[in-house]
């Protein structure tokens, strides 16, 4: 099973972040492995509520997800319903905000999946691991260009 932890620092208000992050519609704009993203029941980060994902790796994929836990400005925790496209058997992810201060928010993301029979032996630990984490990393840090450059914007500041 692979499980990736990543974390960034984002000078914006946690409600900013949140906005951003929790609508799937804006998915593409910040990470990397999203070309797409909707709700597809109850429009609003929710207890139950689903939404999809599509992107494209090395192929084209999509990802139907539904909300386990919706902590407004705290947490999210979300689990894979089924996977189209790739051979990943079952996932789940949590994002965790942490203010600190009126202006920066921390972000953890954090994720496991698993690959179906007998790719996860070969490809889980070993090499979905760092792919994943790297990607991670480089969408966290695009999240972060993207919330404070409209935060800058806003601010009327250039």
């Amino acid at each position: 099973m692979a499980r990736v932890v990543c974390e960034v620092e984002i000078d914006a208000p946690v409600e900013r972040v949140w906005a951003v992050m929790q609508d799937p519609t804006r998915r593409g704009e910040w990470d990397f492995r999203v070309t797409r993203g909707r709700f597809t029941k109850d429009g609003v980060p929710m207890k139950g509520a689903t939404f999809t994902v599509a992107g494209r790796m090395l192929l084209p994929y999509r990802f139907d997800m539904e909300y386990l836990t919706v902590n407004p400005y705290r947490q999210t925790v979300v689990r894979l319903v089924q996977a189209h496209g790739v051979p990943v058997a079952s996932g789940s992810g949590s994002w965790t905000y942490i203010r600190d201060g009126q202006e920066r928010t921390v972000v953890r993301s954090a994720f496991r999946f698993e690959l179906k029979r007998p790719l996860h032996v070969l490809f889980d630990s070993w090499l979905m691991t760092p792919v994943m984490y790297a990607v991670t990393r480089r969408s966290l840090g695009k999240l972060k260009r993207l919330v404070e450059a409209e935060v800058k914007r806003q601010a009327g500041v250039e």
